[in-house]
This record gives structure tokens, C-alpha cells and sequence, in this order.
């Protein structure tokens, strides 16, 4: 079998019909031989068949697992890790790909390994999203031309190293093979920390202030609107790591108070352009 036609043979299963498992839903349409969608809410199964977000929809996982090949889970983090240790008790048949979406991946991995032998694994990743969840707001583009990581196992199977490339080639996102180590390291500093910066902004504002708060404001706060489900899970699977991230940006703040309450006008400028600078180049980079 030529390595470009695995994907077509695939019946991919996608463990939440959420923003990312129905935008996830959206890329794959066309490139895969079926979508079969899998959610607890029994109206999102609807409105996932009613817009064609997969070819079948289903709230039960078991009825869906023995068709499939690849079970893509899209779920928040706490949520997939239980997924993970139900696995074994649901599914006994033959090999069965597992991946995932979350924003941490040492537990998940962890996780993951610790599954029986027919199941093969590889951890997954695409770094976009909005704090507007559900399937009302999802949509293709939300992943086309995103960096999408991919964090294989020592027993990931070559087979499904390339199946997973080639999920991450359908959707037009750009893969990048990662370590689970360095993937939380890199997005406590770059998500996990900005999140909670974000929490701790608002909280700092009181809310009488709101009439005259602009673009500065809603950019700074706006990753504070993100589902406590999401949220919460995210951070403390990963807390040791954004726990760091969080005392690198306290180290900053504190350089920055200390110059204003000398009067530092001088440092406190150069500091100000250093951090424009490294700023625009990063973006430059991403």
C-alpha cells in the first residue's frame, strides 16, 4: 500500500464534538473513509449530523470503537485521562490508534503507555483554539496553518507516526515531532502561565473601572474567559512547569516596580524597548 493512501482507508473516531474535536471534524472531511463522532450531549450528536461535521454520531463509545481505527479524544485534559484508563475495559478487539488533543502531555502520555498492547499510541496537540467553545463556533480554518505537535511513544508504531503526519497534512496544519518534557516546559511559559497572568489581571481590576478598560484591557484579559473545565485541568497537570513559567514573570514584575518606584526613567525605557524588540522578533519566529 502506498504510504500517501493510509489515511483513506482510515474510519477515524473523534472522542468530543467540542470547538476542536468538530473543527478537527471539518479538516478531515474528505480525506479519511469515515468520521464517526462520539459525545455525550445528545444534542451536539445532532447538530454534528444536521451540519455534516462526521457521517455518524453517537453518545455511547462502545457502540463506535469496534468500527474504528483511529480514536482521535477531544476532550479537556482531567476528562481524556479518564477516557485513557476506561479504554482497556471497553475495547479488548484488535489494534486500535489512540491519540489526543490536549495541551499538556507527560500525564497524557503516561497515560497512554500504560495501555495494553492493541492499543497504539501517539500523543497530539494543535496549538490554536478561541475561549468560545462548543460546536457552534467551530470551524476548519481554526486549525489550517497551525503549528500541530506530535509526541511519539518508544512503541509508537512507524504506521502510526505516518497516519498521524498525514492527519496533520489533511487539515493543512504544519507538525512538529516533539518530547513530552519539552512540549509542557515550552507551553507553561507560552499558554499555561498567560492563562493565569490573564486570571490575575482581572482580578486586580476592579469592576467599576470597565466603562473606561480598551483594547489593552480585552487583549490582556481576554484568555480569562476560557472554561474553568479547560483551565483548571490544564494548569495543574502541568503545575511544576507553569509554577516556573508564573516565577519568571513575577522575577520581570519585579524589576519593573523597582525601577518605577526609583524614578528610573532611564532603564525603564531600555527595559521598554528590549521588550518590544524581543517581542516583534518572536512573532517574527512563530
Amino acid at each position: 500500500m502506498e504510504e500517501s493512501n493510509f489515511l483513506h482507508d482510515q474510519n477515524i473516531a473523534i472522542l468530543g464534538l467540542g470547538l476542536m474535536g468538530a473543527s478537527l471534524a471539518l479538516g478531515l472531511d474528505g480525506h479519511c473513509k469515515g468520521l464517526l463522532g462520539i459525545d455525550i450531549d445528545p444534542e451536539t450528536c445532532q447538530i454534528a449530523l444536521a451540519k455534516g461535521v462526521v457521517d455518524s454520531a453517537s453518545t455511547d463509545l462502545r457502540q463506535v470503537l469496534p468500527e474504528a481505527d483511529i480514536l482521535i479524544i477531544a476532550t479537556p485534559v482531567s476528562a481524556t485521562l479518564e477516557i485513557i484508563a476506561e479504554l482497556p475495559r471497553i475495547h479488548n478487539g484488535g489494534k486500535l490508534i489512540v491519540t489526543d488533543l490536549t495541551s499538556t502531555k507527560v500525564e497524557i502520555m503516561c497515560a497512554l503507555e500504560s495501555l495494553p498492547s492493541n492499543f497504539d499510541i501517539i500523543g497530539g496537540h494543535p496549538i490554536c483554539g478561541k475561549e468560545t467553545l462548543g460546536i457552534s463556533n467551530a470551524e476548519k480554518e481554526m486549525l489550517e496553518g497551525c503549528i500541530y505537535t506530535l509526541t511519539p511513544s518508544g512503541r509508537t508504531s512507524e504506521r502510526t507516526k505516518t497516519l498521524a503526519a498525514q492527519i496533520v497534512d489533511a487539515i493543512g496544519a504544519t507538525p512538529l515531532w516533539i518530547d513530552a518534557k519539552e512540549h509542557d516546559r515550552t507551553l507553561a511559559a507560552t499558554s499555561h502561565a498567560p492563562h493565569l497572568l490573564s486570571v490575575a489581571l482581572t482580578h486586580a481590576t476592579e469592576k467599576k473601572y470597565a466603562r473606561l478598560s480598551g483594547g489593552g484591557f480585552s487583549s490582556a484579559t481576554r484568555l480569562a474567559s476560557t472554561p474553568t473545565s479547560m483551565m483548571l485541568s490544564m494548569v495543574m497537570t502541568n503545575a511544576d512547569n507553569t509554577i516556573e513559567a508564573l516565577e519568571s514573570v513575577k522575577t520581570e514584575i519585579d524589576k519593573i516596580l523597582a525601577l518605577m518606584k526609583a524614578g528610573d526613567e532611564k532603564n525603564l525605557e531600555i527595559l521598554l524597548e528590549a521588550s518590544k524588540n524581543k517581542r516583534e522578533e518572536m512573532m517574527r519566529r512563530a
